[in-house]
């Protein structure tokens, strides 16, 4: 018999009737069965039943009903019956389910989270290892979250996530793999696929594969994230393009735990950013070696600094009509081990780690020290070009940088010039003009690099404080073979000069090119015809030996620079380092 408290639980009046049978019927049927076997083993062993049941009370609502009963027993010892209490639990399962839910999925997105990730990676990772198959792990990493993040802010971010979650959730096939006797965190079924696309974190996501035949099984999986990634996403009323980077790590061959496998598929990931993104690779050693490398690489460039290893070389800027210096350009090399380590392998790696800030703070120290050497060996009045990126131009204290290394070795301000790339200088245009402004009021002069192959401004130009525009390599290549070569060149002279600006070929590699600039008006050129970059004692014979006499030797007299084939040809010679 219920009591008058046990009847309202159950949403009975206070004298209805209610019997065990009408009380099982409101238990769900594949509930019932499962509390018929509780009931019945607690009888048969008078134990004590404790257990949730869900039930559908009378008007419809669902609910978790908590039954604990004692048995009672009478002066013979034998069972009497039960006596208990029943509790409405629902609110309390509720919480319950939804702190689990927090704790296994991401908020965000609803998919599995890092710990659910990895419960579910050792599970899948220990079937695979019981039935001798291969597993595979999928790491993708958005290619261009940060720049949508930071320009449509970071609720366009969060929207974006969940498309991509979604989307790629549709890639994944799930199966009806059963794990018996496994427990689960979650509360998720036995019989719920391990195979899953969870965020690991940020714009990171996992695609689990619990059993994959080939390398190509995951391959296709790969391609199939990166293809659902190709139509717009629409964010905030803007349409997005979002690309992916995707490492795969197949288990046994890339690893025997989870942590080697996301680190493996880690490695992989970077090597697909590394080669241009939007794109996928599965783990092989030789990328790992390449890791190791970069790792090793940073390391040591850590302490190039303070073990005098990095060096100048100076590229000549020359005045090919007075056949004169007229400036060079300092470029870095790291001398690591006897042997000169290229600027390609260490530069962009600076760049990546940010050791480009000391880097370039010690460039400028030693270009200065040099400007001193050379002035005392041979009058050298002009200027030592020195890169340098963006973020240094954002710096408060540039200008005072820069004035305390010239003054410690006593050279004007006019000794240093900066060159700065257009791409970067519009990038960052507003943060860096208060101190290109700054460094022109001090007599430092800015050169624009590689103009031509970025998005400038002309209403800028008529604007900034610079001195020289320098003509990118990919036009001089091809001057005197494609019309569009020589248009592009011509413009860009016509604009400097209009704008009273000095205009400076780079990249100056054959005779072919040498003429067609000069028979353009421009006079100004550097690059391997004329010198490569050399050590500081090189530059200095090299100028004795070519361009230490009043007119250039490999010019005749009159409009056309043409070349002569005696004294002019072994001039030439000596230039091609």
């Amino acid at each position: 018999m219920l009591s008058t408290e046990a009847l309202r639980v159950l949403n009975f009046g206070p004298h209805e009737r209610c019997s065990l049978r009408t009380l099982l019927r409101m238990v769900p049927v594949d509930d019932r069965r499962l509390m018929l076997r509780q009931l019945h083993a607690a009888l048969r062993h008078s134990s004590v039943l404790a257990t949730d049941v869900p039930m559908v009370l009378l008007d419809g609502r669902q609910r978790i009903i908590h039954v604990e009963a004692e048995p009672e027993f009478n002066e013979q010892g034998q069972g009497a019956g039960y006596t208990g209490v029943l509790q409405d639990v629902t609110d309390r399962r509720a919480a319950e389910d939804k702190i689990l839910e927090l704790a296994n999925f991401d908020a965000l997105t609803g998919l599995p989270n890092r710990r659910q990730l990895i419960w579910r990676a050792e599970r899948a990772l220990e079937q695979a290892r019981r039935h001798s198959h291969q597993f595979a792990l999928l790491l993708i990493d958005l290619d261009r979250f940060k720049i949508i993040n930071d320009t449509l802010g970071h609720g366009a971010g969060d929207e974006l996530l969940v498309e991509v979650g979604r989307r790629l959730r549709a890639c994944v096939r799930h199966s009806d793999q059963v794990m018996e006797g496994q427990f689960d965190p979650a509360g998720l079924r036995s019989h719920r696929s391990l195979e899953a696309v969870g965020r690991l974190g940020g714009d990171e996501f996992v695609a689990l594969l619990p059993e994959v035949g080939d390398d190509d099984d995951a391959a296709r999986v790969a391609q199939r994230v990166l293809e659902s990634l190709r139509e717009p996403i629409f964010v905030s009323g803007q349409e997005c393009f979002v690309t992916a980077s995707v490492g795969v790590a197949i288990y046994p061959r890339d690893g025997n735990s989870v942590v080697d496998l996301l680190r493996n598929s880690d490695v992989a990931m970077y090597s697909v950013k590394a080669q241009g993104k939007n794109s996928a690779a599965i783990y092989s050693p030789q990328l790992a070696g390449r890791g190791r490398e970069k790792l090793e690489l940073e390391t040591a460039l850590h302490k190039a600094i303070e073990r005098n290893e990095l060096v100048l070389h100076y590229q000549p800027k020359v005045d090919v009509r007075e056949a004169r210096l007229v400036g060079a350009e300092a470029l870095m090399r790291w001398q690591r081990g006897g042997s000169l380590v290229p600027p390609g392998d260490f530069i962009p790696l600076a760049e990546e780690t940010g050791l480009i800030v000391p880097l370039s703070e010690w460039a400028l120290r030693e270009a200065a020290r040099q400007a001193r050497v050379w002035r005392e060996a041979f009058g050298f009045d002009d200027s030592i070009a020195v890169n340098l990126p963006s973020r240094l131009f954002e710096r408060s204290d540039l200008v005072e940088h820069i004035h305390q290394c010239v003054t410690a070795v006593n050279v004007p301000h006019r000794s240093i010039m900066l060159e700065i790339t257009e791409n970067s200088l519009m990038k960052e245009l507003q943060n860096v003009i208060p101190a290109l402004h700054r460094l022109n009021e001090i007599g430092v002069e800015i050169s624009i690099d590689d103009f031509g192959t970025g998005y400038s401004s002309l209403a800028y130009l008529t604007t900034l404080p610079i001195s020289e525009l320098k003509i990118d390599r990919s036009f001089v290549r091809d001057l005197g073979i494609t019309h569009q070569s020589s248009a592009v060149v011509t413009a860009i002279i016509a604009l400097a000069r209009s704008l009273s600006l000095r205009v400076v070929a780079e990249g100056v590699e054959s005779l072919r090119q040498m003429d067609e600039l000069y028979r353009l008006g421009c006079g100004l050129m550097q690059g391997f015809l004329i010198s490569r970059a050399v050590p500081p004692e090189e530059l200095q014979a090299w100028m004795e030996q070519t361009v230490m006499v009043r007119k250039a030797p490999w010019i005749r007299s009159g409009h056309d620079a043409q070349f002569d084939t005696g004294g002019p040809a072994r001039a030439v010679g000596r230039l091609m380092r």
